[in-house]
């Protein structure tokens, strides 16, 4: 697919979503595939169960499903789920088998463990794009939220793969540094960076700084210092763009079911054409259309169908006055 194509898949989707269709005419937009369970932080924003169970995605059944999402007409292979995906062994293989058929591909990394010989994989491996979870600007701030990990080793590490990145004058990843802040009486609607914070980037390929609010997960109590959210609902997007797949082969309806509690197929068993409308996905897009999504116990808590204004004037204004990308 072309740039053109993505974005217009991107954009049937989201007016098949404004419209509230149960069928959709388009295969979703991308595919979160976890290359593993393991992960070696407790963030105390993250609703995963470390009793879930752990394993790595195997080469075989990740490059079977490239190929059929590849197949099927889907935009984009989102390398992450749950688990930190840079301890698979054959990341780098894979993000570049994705790229071969014309996938775009990212990456949501906490980069505790972005080392140099990672870093090089992920430039070597034409990765579109790079997420950066670093969820504090301060060193207490930081390891308030990321329970387990080093503020100055994980920026250090940062820095260290913005400057390979920048010696080879590379265009891709496109890196996003983004940055988790809690939300305290006071605090402004969106949550803004210090300058002094975006300083230690100067003259650095960071793309898109981005800050958010804890968010409250699907099945998790609300955070104490959790995002404000509009009264106004509307249903969940993520029904109308994307599936995914954990490192098991199992086949979620939501990025956010971090436990894997709502299994639609699997892989090995149902082609993703099949579950993308098959009966629990539309059972499950009609309760939310229906603003019955309380009965989905795994959507009852989530604040994602918690709006203010309606998602189509939201996306216009990012369009527009903002930084778009397909989210």
């Amino acid at each position: 697919m072309t740039g053109r194509q993505h974005t217009l898949h991107w954009w049937r989707l989201r007016l098949q979503w404004y419209r509230k269709r149960l069928v959709l005419t388009q295969p979703p937009y991308f595919i979160n595939l976890e290359p593993t369970g393991f992960c070696n932080l407790r963030c105390a924003v993250c609703s995963y169960q470390q009793n879930r169970g752990k394993g790595y995605l195997e080469p075989g059944l990740a490059l079977r499903t490239i190929d059929e999402a590849a197949d099927y007409g889907v935009s984009e292979i989102r390398f992450f789920l749950a688990g930190e995906p840079l301890f698979h062994p054959h990341l780098g293989e894979l993000i570049a088998a994705a790229r071969e058929r014309g996938l775009l591909t990212q990456v949501h990394t906490n980069a505790t463990i972005l080392d140099a010989r990672r870093a090089e994989m992920l430039l070597d491996s034409g990765l579109d794009t790079l997420s950066l979870s670093f969820d504090g600007e301060t060193a207490s701030e930081y390891e308030a939220i990321r329970c387990g990990g080093e503020f100055q080793r994980t920026l250090d590490y940062i820095l260290d793969f913005l400057h390979r990145k920048k010696e080879r004058g590379s265009r891709r990843p496109y890196v996003t540094l983004q940055v988790i802040k809690p939300f305290r009486p006071g605090s402004p609607p969106t949550p803004v960076l210090s300058e002094e914070f975006r300083q230690r980037f100067t003259d650095l390929p960071v793309d898109r700084f981005l800050a958010l609010y804890p968010f409250t997960w699907p099945g998790q109590e609300k955070q104490e210092y959790a995002r404000p959210v509009g009264r106004k609902f509307f249903p969940c997007p993520v029904l109308w763009q994307s599936l995914s797949v954990a490192w098991d082969g199992r086949v979620l309806g939501c990025c956010g079911d971090l436990n894997g509690v709502i299994t639609l197929g699997h892989v090995g068993e149902n082609r993703l054409e099949d579950i993308w409308n098959g009966p629990a996905m539309q059972e499950m897009r009609r309760l939310h259309i229906q603003e019955k999504h309380h009965t989905i116990p795994l959507c009852r808590d989530c604040d994602v169908t918690s709006v203010r204004v309606h998602p189509a004037i939201r996306d216009l204004k990012e369009l527009v006055f903002g930084q778009w990308t397909p989210i």
